[in-house]
């Protein structure tokens, strides 16, 4: 059915805190046109890792997990651990002797060091990795994942994790090089997941009058968004649907997300909320958070959600709204 698949595997142990998961592939099944790989733009390579967040969100989501945000910052160290990756196929980094081509024999740091070393905030970290031959999809890659027996498909499905950084590199070779001989891997791809250390609140205890308790609440990291398949792209202030008109629809949405936001902001001031709101998380992408600021004045309120109710009726001739 895919071909001949490269029959050595990589194998390593599972740790309390660190999950690492490395899977080689060599099909021969795809939508890219070999030959056309060389030309392969960094757009392209994004949007073949968001196509990997897609499926694993999907994945969760049919196994009644939640989903996994994206963190841009996350992204930026998933590609520079896929870059790693091409010069030392592994879940230890390469050194500076193994890069320069002189390897000297130490170990390299485990894949998370870079995260450890400026403290940010994460408790547990599991790494997915595939290397490929040309050409290969994100569904040959998610394939092998799947059907691994190392760890990989239960890191995917570990309902401990909160957030994401993915990213797909290539490396065209010379067919007829010894490089490629030796190593006829193309396509690499890195799935990093981490479960971000939770903050905390003290609120009133309902159970105990006059008494107060601890509550812990899931971090939200900086630019952190849930990935569409379909990216909403506004055309204007107030068009939060992405559709080119601004309406009810979006009227409904920004309410929406007001609610969400205010219910955080109780949460973590220690105040009284309605859990039911964050049962339903309400994000917008950074081109949905600059269509809904009305006033663009950096803040989004229920002011915003008025003034664009008034532009759907007819009562405000223009967005965004100017006294």
């Amino acid at each position: 059915m895919f071909g001949n698949i490269f029959k050595k595997t990589y194998s390593i142990a599972l740790a309390v805190s660190i999950v690492c998961c490395v899977s080689p592939l060599a099909f021969f099944t795809s939508s890219v046109n070999e030959g056309d790989s060389a030309q392969v733009t960094q757009e392209d390579l994004h949007d073949l890792a968001m196509e990997i967040s897609f499926m694993v969100n999907e994945a969760r989501t049919e196994n009644g997990l939640k989903p996994l945000y994206i963190v841009p910052h996350l992204c930026d160290y998933s590609h520079v651990r896929v870059r790693e990756s091409v010069h030392k196929f592994s879940h230890f980094r390469p050194t500076q002797a193994e890069l320069s081509g002189s390897p000297d024999g130490e170990e390299g740091e485990n894949f998370d060091s870079y995260l450890r070393d400026e403290n940010y905030p994460y408790l547990k970290a599991a790494e997915n990795l595939a290397a490929s031959e040309d050409p290969c999809t994100p569904e040959d890659a998610f394939y092998q994942w799947q059907s691994s027996t190392e760890g990989h498909w239960e890191a995917i499905l570990d309902p401990d994790m909160t957030h994401m950084g993915v990213a797909v590199t290539y490396e065209h070779k010379d067919r007829n090089s010894e490089t490629y001989q030796d190593d006829p891997f193309e396509w690499y791809w890195e799935l990093l997941m981490i479960q971000a250390s939770p903050e905390t609140a003290v609120v009133e205890d309902p159970d105990n009058p006059g008494m107060k308790k601890r509550i812990y609440f899931d971090r939200e990291l900086d630019g952190q968004y849930l990935p569409a398949k379909y990216e909403i792209i506004p055309e204007s202030t107030g068009d939060l649907s992405g559709d080119g008109v601004v309406d009810s629809f979006d009227y409904i949405t920004i309410l929406q997300y007001i609610e969400y936001q205010d219910a955080l902001a109780k949460m973590k001031a220690g105040k009284e909320y309605d859990e039911s709101i964050l049962d339903r998380p309400v994000t917008f992408n950074a081109l949905q958070i600059e269509a809904a600021d009305c006033f663009k004045d950096g803040v989004i309120n229920i002011n915003d959600a008025k003034v664009l109710q008034k532009f759907v009726l007819g009562e405000v001739k223009t967005l965004p709204y100017e006294f």
